[in-house]
């Protein structure tokens, strides 16, 4: 382990804490530093998990005491706070546990490289200031909280969960694990983050702009392992030049088999589900870089950017330009 870089995460856990918004999200961040050296995911990291308060015994929204760690006074470089969600219709941001959160927030700036927030657990970051001029979500009923707590933050309504720098903030409870999903693609690539998905059996994968399935999740629930094997392949490199010989010596079986059994059991083409994910994978380019649309389809794989538009006009109502200047 002595060559694994560590991503430190440091859970805060306040009273009254929902426990589901950390147990998701950090079973969530435990699968993938198993799948992570299992499978070809990209990078040679692995995530530390830390549950820490102000007090040393939390209660949380279950009637459930916790034993956490103290705020630390020192923390690892880049590493990762997550807020987690508080229960009751409204938060209460002038109790001594929550000054006393907030004065160590202030303290660490030069340490976090990520603050990560769940559900109305960023009623705690709005609190201590960090989310001025940012764009931030929260549960529906903590809307107007966030709002009236940052005045000059771009409060998102209707937003599974949002991204703004180094900022990301969620809607509620299971929109946490989608989040973590999202953070663990970043890290690890989209294989590392669908085969977490998998095992923790979430056949819904959601993104910001995705609300619905996500591509990479979709035409995997079935049971057949040859053809699991050909879709992990085709979704660590999706725009490479596969072929259907290739893909049935990951199958061992002949192309003819292949091409029977694929479609039996992701009920698409095996050409579909490569041009899927490599719509899927220009998405993620047009969100997060500024490259023209002909280096975009490129690098995912297509002949040409009139077949990329092409395929993307069946898939979207809006063209690509539209993706990239929402993002």
């Amino acid at each position: 382990m002595s060559t694994v870089d560590k991503i430190h995460v440091y859970f805060i856990m306040l009273p009254n804490s929902v426990l589901l918004d950390t147990i998701g999200p950090a079973e969530a961040f435990q699968y993938s530093n198993r799948f992570a050296a299992e499978v070809e995911c990209e990078g040679s990291k692995q995530f530390e998990l830390h549950f820490i308060g102000p007090e040393a015994k939390v209660e949380n929204a279950l009637g459930l005491n916790l034993q956490v760690e103290p705020l630390p006074n020192v923390m690892a470089a880049n590493s990762w706070v997550v807020s987690t969600g508080l229960s009751g219709d409204r938060v209460d941001l002038e109790t001594p546990a929550m000054e006393a959160t907030i004065s160590w927030l202030s303290k660490q700036t030069e340490y976090i490289g990520r603050y990560i927030s769940i559900c109305a657990g960023t009623l705690l970051f709005a609190k201590a200031g960090l989310l001025d001029g940012r764009a931030c979500t929260t549960h529906h009923m903590h809307i107007d909280e966030l709002q009236e707590a940052a005045p000059s933050a771009k409060v998102l309504a209707n937003r599974l969960f949002a991204v703004d720098g180094d900022f990301y903030s969620s809607a509620g409870v299971t929109a946490g694990i989608d989040l973590a999903l999202y953070l663990i693609q970043q890290e690890f690539g989209a294989n590392c983050a669908s085969q977490v998905a998998r095992h923790m059996v979430l056949f819904s994968r959601r993104g910001p702009n995705d609300p619905s399935q996500s591509p990479w999740l979709e035409n995997r629930n079935h049971l057949h392992q040859s053809v699991h094997r050909v879709q992990d392949a085709i979704q660590v490199d999706p725009a490479r030049n596969w072929s259907l010989e290739s893909l049935a010596e990951i199958a061992q079986c002949s192309p003819r088999h292949l091409v029977r059994l694929f479609k039996d059991s992701a009920g698409v083409t095996t050409r579909e589900y490569i041009h899927k994910l490599r719509l899927a994978l220009a998405m993620q380019f047009l969100q997060s870089s500024s490259l023209p649309i002909e280096d975009v389809a490129e690098r995912c794989g297509f002949d040409d950017p009139r077949q990329f538009r092409r395929l993307w006009a069946r898939q979207h109502s809006f063209p690509p330009s539209y993706y990239r200047e929402s993002k």
